[in-house]
């Protein structure tokens, strides 16, 4: 809580531990995975392997980008500290440095590359989906649940993909899910192949995240045309979104599925009025020939089935109030990752002037907005909540 508003926190990230998949991974996969640094002397975030592979970009793995944006392992020890960072993301660890900066209750989104690279082999995936959450399991237990984490949804095989959201919710108590927003096997997610996971979200009221993360070693936008993090990381978020919008809400997803929530995280959030307004024309020139099935237009859609997450310093979320209401907008910190305002991100958010938003759209964010997407169980829900421990600059 942050000046008397609690905060649930729509979109977080963590340092993932280096045994994740080894420890996790059902025994008949856990050796194909290993790690190795392309450089001598250079941490590389994350730099996983499988089958001897790399599972992000080589622009990523090779381009040595956390030089340039301040994010190297001693940047990480002086912005987290050295528990945080030598002895794990752990649950109970997350929650502490959440509760510095007013975050009463996070949801996690990854892995970011790991089980998404080209090719994969769709058993691995859903294994790696499996271990992921029962990491996730343990994170939602040590933290006393006030860290929760997203199941990420194995999309290459569609009968896997619904059988791991169903023992995940069965069994290990996973209440939300995600997946990338790119094209697998030349598929957006509008296309009807997914149509049996929208069946399993909806019926088991479950929401759903899209998230783009820059370094996938596939399809996404820019991975053939940009070779530096300013240029990529431009693009990368917001231009997915729009993409995976559009699929969604012209394939008939939403018509078919009336009860499914989806939230488009971490892309920013100024463009969507316009971006819908855009979808509404073309469908007003094309709709009714290509897309016959449709009975709303595409504002019509999101503001019944969509949300979208805003950063903390984003004064554009102003324009998403203005043309759409504050009732779909999400707050999200990105902790740890290094656009994150941590330990001041509820700070920078609620210092926002009137103009931009009013105390009751701040509140409606922060809290009323997650807590009506994601919709969890009141015991996944503290209520112990308690004024930020870092007031440095309040």
């Amino acid at each position: 809580m942050r000046n008397g508003f609690p905060v649930f926190d729509a979109d977080a990230h963590v340092i993932y531990p280096r045994d994740l998949w080894t420890r996790f991974l059902d025994k008949k996969h856990a050796d194909r995975f290993g790690r190795r640094q392309p450089f001598p002397g250079f941490d590389t975030y994350n730099p996983v392997t499988v089958d001897g592979r790399w599972t992000q970009h080589d622009t990523i793995v090779y381009g040595r980008f956390q030089e340039a944006i301040n994010w190297t392992t001693d940047d990480m020890r002086r912005i987290y500290g050295d528990d945080l960072l030598l002895n794990g993301f752990t649950g109970d660890r997350v929650a502490a440095a959440l509760a510095r900066d007013g975050i009463d209750v996070a949801v996690i989104y990854g892995p970011e590359y790991d089980m998404w690279f080209d090719g994969i082999d769709p058993e691995l995936q859903a294994a790696m989906a499996r271990a992921y959450n029962r990491w996730g399991q343990e994170m939602r237990e040590t933290s006393g649940h006030r860290v929760h984490v997203s199941g990420p949804v194995p999309l290459v095989d569609i009968g896997r993909a619904v059988e791991e959201v169903a023992y995940a919710y069965e069994t290990l108590g996973t209440r939300c899910f995600w997946a990338r927003p790119n094209l697998f096997d030349g598929r957006t997610l509008g296309d009807r192949y997914y149509d049996p996971l929208w069946e399993a979200l909806q019926d088991l009221g479950v929401a759903f995240g899209t998230h783009e993360f820059m370094g996938l070693k596939g399809q996404s936008f820019g991975h053939d045309r940009y070779k530096t993090f300013t240029e990529w990381h431009t693009v990368v978020h917001p231009f997915e979104t729009m993409g995976v919008i559009t699929s969604m809400i012209v394939h008939g997803v939403f018509e078919r599925f009336p009860r499914l929530r989806v939230a488009y995280l971490e892309a920013g959030c100024g463009w969507l009025p316009s971006w819908l307004h855009r979808i509404d024309e073309q469908l007003e020139m094309a709709g009714e020939r290509e897309f016959p099935e449709l009975t709303m237009n595409a504002t019509g859609y999101f503001r019944r089935n969509g949300w979208i997450s805003t950063e903390c310093e984003d004064p554009f979320v102003a324009d998403v109030v203005r043309w759409m209401g504050d009732d779909r907008i999400l707050f999200e910190s990105d902790f740890p990752h290094p656009d994150s305002k941590f330990p001041h991100t509820t700070e920078e958010f609620l210092g926002q002037g009137a103009h931009i938003l009013s105390d009751a759209s701040k509140r409606k964010i922060l809290w009323d907005n997650p807590v009506d997407f994601y919709r969890f169980p009141d015991a996944y829900l503290p209520t112990d909540l308690t004024e930020a421990t870092d007031r440095s600059n309040a």
